[in-house]
């Protein structure tokens, strides 16, 4: 017996298919297609997740640049103030803030590379539900049902070879 796909709810074999707590014969299903269904609440929320995510990493990128702005302004100020006082100044309040905005954005890498694969993640599931139905010989039955793009076409390729044999 050769095993084309296991996971912890799915075993595709030459002989039969394992789905949940169901079992069938692979002589029993006569014909096996899939077919594609409106998305649910889930799928929709990780769309939106997605774009909420990447919405967040580009006003990032504009909120750091109004940041850097800011502490350039900041120091010039400092310096300007400390020359018309008449003596030569550095601007280490400014400085020393901008150590400690440094410090802060230690994480930010951390942070987007998180970001980076959930959005990753999310392009990588699909935007689409996935269903697998079989024609036995007395019904129609569904037999499995998925929200994740990649698992779908594993299982699906998989389903195809055991048949194929």
């Amino acid at each position: 017996m050769i095993t084309y796909y296991r996971d912890d709810t799915v075993l595709v074999t030459s002989s039969y298919v394992h789905i949940g707590d169901r079992r069938f014969r692979l002589d029993d299903l006569h014909y096996v297609w899939h077919k594609q269904v409106r998305p649910d609440w889930r799928v929709r929320g990780r769309t939106a997740g997605r774009g909420i995510l990447n919405l967040l990493m580009i006003l990032s990128v504009f909120a750091g640049f109004i940041l850097l702005c800011a502490f350039a302004a900041a120091a010039y100020g400092e310096s300007q103030l400390a020359s018309a006082v008449g003596r030569l100044h550095v601007p280490r309040n400014t400085l020393l803030l901008l150590a400690a905005v440094l410090l802060l954005l230690g994480a930010a890498p951390a942070i987007w590379e998180w970001m980076l694969h959930r959005i990753d993640d999310s392009y990588d599931r699909g935007d689409a539900i996935h269903e697998i139905w079989a024609q036995t010989a007395h019904a129609q039955i569904l037999l499995l049902r998925l929200d994740d793009a990649t698992r779908f076409g594993k299982i699906y390729r998989a389903l195809e070879r055991a048949l194929d044999r």
